[in-house]
């Protein structure tokens, strides 16, 4: 029984330091990944707050680009009016310049030809020898050549009419030609900052889609972190988790380990009082068996005395309740007394039969093995033995044979 308790106590004291040593290596897990996620908490942070900067610079840098864009769309639009409405004057100088083309075409020959009628009337004013046709009604050759010289000056005041229109036309062609030249250099540049902005606008539609793709790839990284962080404390939850339910599973180890301890000492007090008991029945029947040897030997005593046969009323000794008187060859012995509640059993054989702690003896009845038993404690001429194995259906009894 001893050993029994022995090894319950190492196997709970072994449990106990498994659990002990669980828990350590599991309180050291937990500040671990305790640390790792308030290193990784603080990183997040950090990365999260230089994101939340970077995006609120984007954000800004985004509207000041929408800013510039609008702007750029509303000088492009208006450039492009102030385009269409040069163009327009452009195709009106153009006409017009055209027109005065025709203009100056016209005065040209009007007056190529009057100076050639000029050039023929001061020929035939001149004497050439040529007769104009003197009218009928004229009354003398006076009259009619002054009519002739009126004419004449009037033409030479429509020519110089003319030529002063020419020249007007050849300066206004000139300043036509002027303003053509500057409403194309004007054309020019407006085509030019029509193309740069164009090409501002293609930077500036990149930059925007850049600027979203950044975004939409940081906002990807943070909800990864996210989930990062949500599975970190759903095990760091479950890691809480384990520790509460070994906590729970130590503290009742505990538990029961004080409940064994008390049953430990209430046993060994048991074990105490037995071998008290044990020694009192020992004694007692050592004491009997003394006393049937006194018998014994004082009745040989009486009957080599006496030749006559001597007839003793039988002893009875009661070594323990019911116990009956030993019997069979001094190899063997039988069971004197029966502890049913603590499960053991006295026999009559001792250290002086050569019976030792740990033997074990077999229990038999009518010549069949019922039982053994295993010798706990050993006297001079009696042993106490665990019942250890009996036969299914059968009791141990005293009076029955050990060997």
């Amino acid at each position: 029984m001893n050993a029994k308790i022995k090894i319950l106590l190492i196997a709970l004291a072994v449990i106990c330091a498994m659990a002990l040593v669980i828990a350590f290596h599991l309180n050291g897990l937990y500040k671990t990944l305790n640390l790792e996620y308030d290193s990784k908490k603080i990183e997040f942070e950090n990365e999260r707050t230089e994101l939340n900067k970077q995006l609120a610079s984007l954000r800004q840098a985004k509207k000041k680009l929408d800013v510039e864009v609008g702007d750029l769309k509303a000088k492009y639009d208006a450039l492009t009016q102030e385009h269409e409405s040069l163009k327009s004057k452009f195709d009106l100088v153009t006409k017009e310049r055209a027109t005065l083309v025709e203009r100056v075409t016209e005065l040209a020959s009007e007056k190529k030809s009057l100076e050639e009628e000029v050039v023929q009337l001061k020929a035939s004013g001149g004497g050439s020898g040529i007769a104009y046709p003197v009218p009928t009604d004229t009354p003398t050759d006076d009259a009619y050549w002054a009519n002739v010289l009126r004419e004449k000056a009037a033409l030479e005041i429509e020519v110089k009419n003319m030529g002063s229109q020419l020249d007007d036309a050849k300066l206004k062609l000139a300043t036509a030609m002027d303003e053509g030249r500057k409403i194309d250099l004007q054309l020019k540049t407006v085509l030019d900052g029509g193309r740069d902005m164009e090409r501002k606008l293609v930077y500036n539609e990149k930059l925007a889609r850049t600027l979203s793709e950044d975004l939409v790839r940081e906002k990807r990284d943070k909800k990864t972190l996210q989930t990062q962080i949500d599975s970190l404390r759903q095990e760091n939850f479950e890691l809480k988790s384990r520790l509460m339910a070994i906590g729970d599973k130590k503290t009742s180890l505990e538990g029961k380990l004080v409940d064994l301890q008390q049953e430990r000492e209430i046993l060994a007090k048991r074990l105490a009082e037995l071998d008290a008991v044990l020694q009192e029945r020992v004694d007692q029947i050592i004491e009997v068996k003394n006393d049937l040897k006194a018998a014994r030997t004082e009745a040989k005593k009486v009957s080599t005395r006496d030749s006559r046969v001597v007839q003793l009323e039988p002893i009875v000794v009661k070594a323990t309740e019911g116990m009956p008187s030993r019997r069979g060859a001094p190899v063997s012995g039988q069971i004197l007394a029966i502890n049913d509640e603590n499960n053991f059993a006295i026999v009559d054989v001792g250290e002086q039969d050569g019976v030792a702690v740990g033997q074990t003896l077999s229990v038999t009845r009518e010549g069949m093995k019922i039982g053994t038993l295993e010798v706990i404690q050993t006297r001079q001429e009696i042993a106490a033995a665990d019942i250890k194995n009996v036969q299914a259906g059968t009791k141990l009894r005293i009076g029955d044979s050990v060997r």
